[in-house]
């Protein structure tokens, strides 16, 4: 076998196909290795160029059916699910950016999806085993039926939905540098096997094969092969404390922090063996090795109590640790460790490093409830760390930085009005849900402290997500213009002002507000007494206490200085394409179903919907499954039929055309297919 260092752009690029072979399983990634793969190609497409991926190797073996003339055959032995994902996410860029750039969506087509002088079953470069194809050729062709709800469909979806969601109206190259990322930067080991070797001996081999080297472990191989005679001291008194305080993950973490806190903010997690023997390549000598060892250690205490907040003595440093331990976010790390250096070198005493801890946490909360997207908070913070340099990391420095340019740090009035109107049971995660709520409640003055870890509370919906006909009654006083009461109620269900904490989530369940009441003023929250003082609970009163509960955030969470950008935040629209985006073909939602998720109100879904181009536009139906009148193309050259596509799609009509109400997709169905943090037992309550 013959090994060789390529691109995807290389392995892709001719007259070549690769076929998986029988012996093959199907297609099988899932959400999650879907995630991971996304993220890493979005570190390396933020790096401009500099930063490269290791995807891992593909084994390939020739087609004996090979001729010296025509397409090239190549059976994959190994690495067909990588394989296969990359090429999904290839034409998931295609499809994306067909109608505003076709120049890289036919570039897509001919350089790594399509043998365009092939002819049959040769022109498709990429050959799943045999039960996955009908799906893979249904996409490459762009049949009407595409993207179903199979592995490979929904793996399509998946990415369709996270291109939505870096789609950045303001920067018209951000996909190209994804694809650009995805052809160029990520780096493939080929193995190129003879005709004579025995294939499926090699499948079973490399099948079998024991516990690969972490990176740690190459990290630790090459350290102590540097250090000839000081490696048994240093491995007893630093490194093996230091591995032993540590999991093999997060050691590895903190090597890659190490490289964040010098500077290095396109240091990826999954390359810090090559980015730290580089750096360490430039040390000579025993005792410069043995020095950053020892500053390694030192980083590995602090970083354990960034980690377990209760190993700090400080109760108020303890305390700020504790708030971002709980907000459940790794992309914190580099910030809260440079702070924790700092302070430690007696540059910052403990308040001081509350307080610019609190920054960092003000910047995250704020960006939450506005609604902007997490996808590049990770770059924001690495970059905080390298345009700190060597200043210290002072309330003032962390936010004069978060306050420029393309930082996203939202105003007081970028709060107040998300309050009133964002979706906030459908943004950010659940433990980030409860986090806000929790810390709202502990700015109420309380005479005895509340065990908030020992009470098992949940999000409650005063006004109840699935409401009778008592509560719809007392919308239907408040109602305005052709309004109706359901659609008052997706306006207001999900907002800030009509969430609370209460461990009788259950018990009070749909109940009218008379019921609720006499559980929410004997509760020991000061938030649900202040409710149950409320005679009534409508659109008047979940805005007023929207208002006062965005007053008390701003109190709690700092915001920017006057540097920052005051431009109105609008997050419904990107949100809305990444949830239409992740319907399957056969089937569709309404109008309300989407603006209910998005936060908003239907009409302006309707208006955007006829006027900018979206993601499955035409899924979208008025609730009776009707096609609306005023459904237009955004663009003005298409004139086909809506009915006539969603029917090739399979969607089924009845005969007053209205498509089958078993294949609408609620708001909370189309929640989930977005990814959203959606409690769905909650949201049938």
């Amino acid at each position: 076998m013959k090994a060789s260092e390529t691109t995807l752009r290389s392995l892709l690029q001719g007259e070549r196909q690769y076929v998986v072979p029988l012996y093959q399983r199907t297609y099988s990634w899932e959400r999650k290795d879907l995630d991971q793969l996304w993220q890493d190609l979005i570190g390396v497409a933020d790096s401009g160029g500099t930063a490269s991926h290791f995807l891992g190797s593909v084994v390939l073996a020739p087609s004996p059916g090979n001729t010296p003339a025509g397409v090239q055959v190549w059976l994959v032995v190994d690495g067909q699910q990588r394989l296969t994902t990359l090429s999904i996410l290839l034409c998931a860029i295609r499809d994306h950016v067909r109608a505003q750039d076709a120049r890289l969506a036919e570039k897509i087509d001919d350089l790594y999806l399509f043998n365009r002088y092939a002819n049959g079953q040769e022109r498709y470069t990429l050959l799943p085993t045999q039960a996955d194809r009908p799906s893979w050729i249904k996409l490459l062709e762009q049949a009407p039926d595409a993207g179903g709800t199979d592995r490979i469909g929904d793996a399509y979806r998946f990415f369709r939905k996270e291109l939505a969601a870096v789609d950045d109206p303001d920067d018209p190259h951000d996909i190209a540098r994804i694809e650009q990322a995805i052809a160029g930067q990520l780096s493939i080991v080929e193995i190129a096997a003879h005709p004579d070797d025995n294939v499926h001996r090699i499948f079973e081999s490399l099948n079998h094969t024991g516990q690969p080297l972490t990176q740690a472990d190459l990290l630790r191989n090459y350290l102590f092969m540097r250090l000839p005679t000081r490696a048994d001291h240093v491995y007893a008194n630093q490194w093996l404390p230091l591995q032993e305080g540590l999991t093999n993950k997060q050691l590895e973490e903190l090597v890659w922090l190490d490289l964040v806190l010098r500077g290095d903010d396109r240091a990826t997690q999954d390359a810090i063996y090559q980015s730290q023997q580089h750096h360490l390549s430039k040390l000579s000598g025993e005792a410069e090795i043995e020095a950053w060892i020892v500053d390694l250690h030192h980083k590995a205490r602090l970083f354990r109590r960034v980690l377990a907040p209760e190993n700090e003595p400080n109760p108020v440093l303890q305390r700020a640790l504790d708030r971002l331990k709980r907000w459940a976010a790794q992309v914190v790390h580099p910030i809260a460790l440079r702070v924790m250096v700092a302070h430690h070198a007696g540059r910052l005493d403990a308040y001081e490093a509350a307080r610019a801890l609190r920054v960092v946490e003000s910047f995250l909360v704020r960006r939450m409830i506005v609604g902007i997207a997490t996808t590049g908070t990770n770059r924001i913070l690495m970059t905080l760390v390298k345009e700190l340099g060597d200043a210290v990391p002072t309330v003032e420095e962390i936010t004069r930085i978060l306050s420029g340019p393309r930082k996203k740090f939202p105003t007081d009035e970028h709060v107040r009005e998300a309050v009133l109107v964002n979706n906030f049971y459908w943004i950010g995660r659940g433990p980030q849900r409860t986090f806000v709520l929790r810390c709202l409640e502990e700015d109420y003055s309380h005479g005895e402290p509340i065990d908030f870890a020992g009470s098992k509370l949940t999000i409650e919906h005063v006004l109840p997500q699935s409401p009778t006909q008592e509560w719809r009654d007392m919308l239907a006083e408040e109602l305005t213009g052709d309004e109706t009461p359901e659609e008052l109620h997706a306006k207001l269900v999900h907002t800030l002002g009509n969430l609370s904490l209460t461990a009788y989530n259950a018990k009070l369940a749909n109940d009218g507000f008379a019921a609720k009441k006499k559980i929410l003023g004997d509760s020991g929250l000061a938030m649900n007494r202040e409710i149950a003082a409320a005679s009534r609970w409508g659109a008047k009163e979940i805005r007023e206490r929207g208002r006062a509960l965005a007053e008390r955030a701003l109190r709690i969470w700092p915001g920017p200085t006057d540097a920052a950008d005051t431009t109105p935040v609008e997050p419904r629209w990107w949100r809305m394409n990444q949830v239409l985006a992740g319907i399957p073909a056969g089937r569709w939602t309404s109008y309300s179903d989407v603006a209910e998720v998005i936060g908003t109100h239907q009409v302006p879904v309707g208006s955007r919907l006829a006027n900018v181009v979206t993601p499955n536009a035409h899924r979208v139906l008025k609730l009776s499954g009707e096609i609306s009148p005023d459904f237009r193309w955004p663009d003005p050259d298409r004139t086909d039929d809506p009915k006539v596509v969603l029917k090739a799609e399979g969607v089924r009509f009845d005969a007053k055309g209205r498509a089958s109400a078993e294949q609408r997709l609620t708001a909370v169905e189309l929640a989930t297919l977005a990814d959203l943090d959606v409690d769905v037992a909650e949201a049938e309550e």
